[in-house]
């Protein structure tokens, strides 16, 4: 399971951090942590989703660069 491994990772970093009482290494690790998390939920609907048609791979795209439609 990786991506189990990538968001505990990330979550044992936010960790240290605070343990460290470092906040600018607590915010990047916080920071690391949301992407490992987006990016399991994302390997999970992907996973059991039909494929993606090229107009609904651009939405997608879309939205991870914030653009609104």
């Amino acid at each position: 399971m990786a991506t189990v491994t990538r968001t505990l990772t990330a979550s044992a970093h936010v960790a240290v951090a605070v343990r460290l009482k470092d906040p600018e290494r607590e915010a990047v690790a916080r920071r690391n942590l949301a992407e490992a998390q987006i990016a399991d939920a994302i390997d999970r609907a992907l996973a059991v989703a039909p494929p993606l048609t090229p107009t609904q791979v651009r939405t997608l795209t879309g939205l991870m660069k914030g653009v609104r439609r």
